[in-house]
């Protein structure tokens, strides 16, 4: 049953573009499979997509001058991931599975892919040989290679294999302890938490789905990765600051300053979206923080809205290409790569109402889930140029494999 589920969700994804995270809840909610079967279903899914090149290179001998339909390539992905990855499933039951589904589908293929599946079962892996390392690299961990060179380009060839490896392996299930409601010497007693690696506020959980847990519906706890909070300490908000943070949802770092600042002080709160500020709303309420007013904004256009020089302190979590959280969300691998000239537009634009809207002597924190530098140390560095009296307090980049986080970019700046 879990792989007519997972079958369903990569269909979806194929045909719209949907975001992996929302097919698969939302289908696993209509389901009643048991837990086992969910995570296999969940395995699957993500599995297929992070494999994604490796998988296509595998396969394509075996249907080179096929017409073959978009969602019988699907089912042979999903098949051949479990193949080639899932050691503890007997490949005829995969096989086995993938004949009745395409048979309860209608379509005439099921032969076709018992066919394929079995001559790829009996035949020898298809070989790497004479391709270059980068190009070897690109295939073995499903980077596309414009990626793969990018990350040379930017990192060196012993960090990008780094990267891309860590980017397939399982993310850590971290959580940030909410001050407001426990404390982490609590919460460490209770026996299901460990201490994290790189935060001081982190909590590890491997006991299941943290969200489904009480200490989560209380609010003593929030989902968040260990990297991420660093952010809001950089910042390091003091009780009686005005503070902005400019692309607020879904508020891990938002309620993480409201923590850090004891409920005290002001925090203005600004997301593009309706459904991502009421997402934001349900996490303050959660969490027991009030000293954040949350609304649906531009911030590109804060200029307009606030007199120069308002905030001690601001946050701008800026949009990004999100090549730090690959292992979470691997379907960004496949995005068209112009995407990231027009984030680099918006983060400079951002950033520029950051700078107007910050007091003489103000401290702001720019940080991106990303590794490209472009969009990091690159746009720092123009955005120092133009603004001669900001200076850079303390800049980081965090990549994925150093701590098993997500990989992330800080830089804390003070205006002259």
């Amino acid at each position: 049953m879990a792989r007519i589920h997972a079958y369903r969700i990569l269909n979806q994804y194929f045909e719209d573009e949907s975001f992996l995270n929302i097919a698969l809840n939302e289908e696993l909610k209509k389901s009643e499979l048991k837990r086992e079967d969910k995570d296999l279903c969940t395995t699957i899914v993500y599995g297929t997509i992070q494999n994604l090149l490796a998988i296509q290179y595998q396969l394509q001998p075996y249907i080179k001058g096929k017409r073959v339909k978009k969602k019988i390539k699907t089912l042979l992905y999903l098949s051949l991931y479990q193949l080639m990855y899932l050691d503890k499933i007997p490949e005829y039951a995969v096989i086995n599975e993938a004949v009745n589904i395409a048979k309860k589908q209608g379509y005439q293929t099921s032969k076709f892919v018992n066919a394929v599946l079995r001559n790829f079962v009996r035949n020898e892996r298809r070989s790497l040989e004479g391709l270059d390392e980068l190009e070897r690299i690109s295939i073995e961990t499903s980077h596309p290679l414009w990626m793969v060179k990018m990350f040379n380009k930017q990192y060196g060839l012993e960090k990008t294999k780094k990267i891309c490896l860590e980017d397939n392996t399982p993310p850590t299930r971290s959580g940030r302890v909410n001050t407001l409601k426990a404390s982490k010497e609590e919460l460490l007693k209770e026996g299901c938490f460990k201490e994290g690696t790189l935060s001081k506020d982190a909590l590890l959980y491997d006991k299941g789905n943290l969200a489904l847990t009480s200490y989560f519906k209380e609010g003593k706890v929030t989902i968040q990765d260990e990297s991420s909070q660093l952010v809001a300490r950089l910042l390091n908000p003091q009780k009686t600051d005005y503070v902005l943070d400019m692309c607020s949802a879904p508020g891990s770092k938002t309620t993480h300053l409201s923590a850090l600042m004891e409920n005290q002080g002001k925090i203005e709160a600004y997301d593009l979206y309706e459904h991502k500020v009421k997402l934001v709303e349900y996490n303050l309420r959660r969490l027991g923080v009030k000293n954040v007013h949350i609304q649906a904004g531009d911030s590109t256009k804060l200029k307009e809205v606030y007199p120069e020089k308002t905030f001690d302190r601001i946050l701008l979590d800026a949009p990004c290409s999100g090549f730090g959280v690959l292992k979470r969300k691997p379907e960004i691998k496949y995005h068209d790569s112009s995407i990231m000239d027009g984030l680099v537009s918006l983060q400079a634009l951002l950033l520029e109402n950051a700078y107007y809207l910050l007091k003489n002597d103000g401290t702001m924190v720019y940080s991106t889930c990303t590794i490209n530098k472009k969009e990091n140390e690159l746009m720092i560095q123009k955005f120092i140029e133009k603004h001669p009296d900001m200076e850079v307090v303390k800049q980081r980049t965090i990549l994925n494999y150093e701590y098993h986080t997500d990989g992330f970019f800080m830089c804390k700046m003070k205006k002259g």
